[in-house]
Parts: structure tokens; C-alpha cells; sequence
């Protein structure tokens, strides 16, 4: 078989077309790689400018922990209250309290004792009273005298000892206070109290009479005392 042959012009049409494909091949090549370059720099500014909103979001961050941290105060201030002087008592100037009367206990249980005088077992009450106070029972014998009474029952005054010479003296809430106590009984003598006429059966004793008890035996009224009268 005879071998075919190539026309001349066919053949430069091949070259020409080789040639343009080339042309072609060689503007997508650089194409993609100007592409993959800007695409490299687009990246690389984006970083960089994340970069730069850390760094300011950062600073952002230590000005508000700055302006929320607490101011700590090492010793806070004292406040003066207006006309109040909270300066250091000097010696001096400070007084010492008063010495409670020995008798104010003594007294409180005396009023709760006459409050029960309804009750049955008076008697025994009054009896146990005077003995744990370990007082003094005493009748009245006129122009401010006192003479010992025999028993509980008959005493007119009970006298509580205070001091080397001093008793505190009440009356007896076994006995009503009547016209001949209040006449005749030193009781008006010896107390203030709210008597009017007719009989009082309870006594309530806001002060008692303070008695100094003499070397000779006498006794000597010192202060008064306060009695409220109710006729229960």
C-alpha cells in the first residue's frame, strides 16, 4: 500500500493550531497562578487583620476589668454621728455607777409574797419568808418604837438587816390595814401611803422604811417609806 502523504498546508494548520493551544495553556497557567496569588495575599490580610481586632479587642478587655475591679479600702473612714463625741472616755471623766440598795431583791419577793395572801398556807409561806431572809419580827410600841414580836403571826413589821446598823422594814401582808393600824399602828408614821378609811388587805411596797437600829436598842427612822394599799 503506497504511504499517505501530508499536504503542506495541512500540516501548518496543525502547527498553527499546536501553537495557539499553547498560547492558550500558557494564559490559563498564568491566570491561576496570578489568582492563587491574590487569593495567598487576600488570606494574609485577613489574618493580619484579625490579628489587629485581637490585639484591640484585648486592650478592650483590660479597660473594662480595669474599670469593674473594686477599689479596696485598707481602713474605712469612721463616721462622726452629728452631737455625738466618740473620743476616748478620759478617767476622769467617767463616774462610777451607783451601789444597788441590798434591799431590792429582798423587796420584788416581798410584793410576790403578799400578791399570794388569798392563797391557803399563808401562814407557812410568811413563816418560810422570815426565816430564809433571816428578818427581824417586830411589833409597833408607839412613838416610832419597835419591840420583838413573839411569833410571825403577831408581828406588825418584818425588818430586813442592810448594813451594820441599817434595816429595811415592811409591813406584814398577813394583816389588813385598818382604821387602828393606820391610827394606832405606826403605819402612817412610818410610810407614805394612799390610806383613806375601811380595810386594805393587800400591800404593794414601792420603798421601805430605812431604820437605823441604836447600841441602846432604839430605832430611828432614816427614810420613809412607800406603801400602795389595795383593798383585795
Amino acid at each position: 500500500m503506497e504511504e499517505a502523504m501530508v499536504s503542506p498546508v495541512f500540516s501548518d494548520a496543525l502547527n498553527f493550531l499546536s501553537l495557539g493551544l499553547s498560547v492558550v495553556l500558557l494564559f490559563a497557567v498564568a491566570y491561576l497562578w496570578s489568582s492563587n496569588n491574590n487569593r495567598a495575599a487576600q488570606i494574609a490580610t485577613l489574618q493580619a487583620e484579625q490579628q489587629r481586632m485581637k490585639k484591640s479587642l484585648s486592650k478592650l478587655e483590660d479597660k473594662v476589668n480595669v474599670m469593674r475591679e473594686p477599689t479596696v479600702v485598707a481602713e474605712v473612714p469612721q463616721a462622726v454621728p452629728f452631737g455625738i463625741d466618740l473620743s476616748e472616755p478620759e478617767s476622769s471623766r467617767m463616774t462610777p455607777l451607783a451601789p444597788q440598795d441590798p434591799w431590792i431583791v429582798f423587796v420584788d419577793e416581798y410584793n410576790k409574797l403578799a400578791e399570794e395572801m388569798k392563797k391557803p398556807g399563808q401562814l407557812m409561806r410568811c413563816e418560810k419568808f422570815v426565816k430564809d431572809k433571816k428578818l427581824r419580827i417586830l411589833t409597833y410600841g408607839g412613838a416610832m418604837t419597835f419591840r420583838h414580836a413573839i411569833d410571825v403571826k403577831d408581828s406588825a413589821y418584818w425588818a430586813l438587816k442592810c448594813d451594820l446598823d441599817e434595816y429595811a422594814v415592811v409591813p406584814n401582808p398577813m394583816n389588813p390595814c385598818d382604821e387602828d393600824l393606820h391610827e394606832n399602828g405606826g403605819i402612817k408614821e412610818i410610810y407614805a401611803l394612799n390610806y383613806q378609811d375601811g380595810i386594805y388587805r393587800k400591800y404593794y411596797v414601792k420603798l421601805p422604811a430605812i431604820f437605823n437600829l441604836e447600841a441602846d436598842g432604839t430605832w430611828q427612822l432614816k427614810k420613809p417609806g412607800v406603801v400602795n394599799l389595795e383593798r383585795k
